[in-house]
């Protein structure tokens, strides 16, 4: 019984300390028809990442889709690396999320939808 309630403490300690080293961060991002969270997950000090998660719900019917992405960064190779926005896959559906405030789903490389983002005020 001790045993097993160290083991436990000993899991949940390490789960804890290894969320420090996580600059994870939440953005909500809001459209006519989608409203869309973006959770991403990388360790502190990532320029970009490859562990961003897009949720996505269709605002009339409430259908879902979660996918897995990445940031999307211009200007690497000289040092810079600015964000842009984001990426995410679905077979050969892409959807983009720029900075400027933009969502873009395009079917192999033809944008088949695109919308801004709702201001906040």
């Amino acid at each position: 019984m001790v045993k097993k309630s160290l083991l436990s403490f000993l899991g949940v300690m390490l789960l804890a300390c290894s969320s420090m080293l996580f600059a994870a961060y939440t953005d909500v991002f809001e459209t006519k028809t989608y409203h869309i969270t973006i959770n991403v997950l990388c360790p502190e000090g990532n320029v970009s990442c490859d562990n961003v998660i897009y949720t996505g719900v269709r605002k009339k019917d409430n259908a879902s889709i979660t996918l897995k992405g990445t940031t999307l960064n211009k200007n690497c190779n000289t040092g810079t690396c600015d964000f842009y926005g984001y990426e995410f896959k679905n077979k050969d559906v892409t959807y983009t999320i720029y900075q400027y405030g933009s969502l873009e789903i395009s079917k192999k490389g033809e944008v088949i939808f695109s919308e801004d983002r709702i201001s906040k005020e």
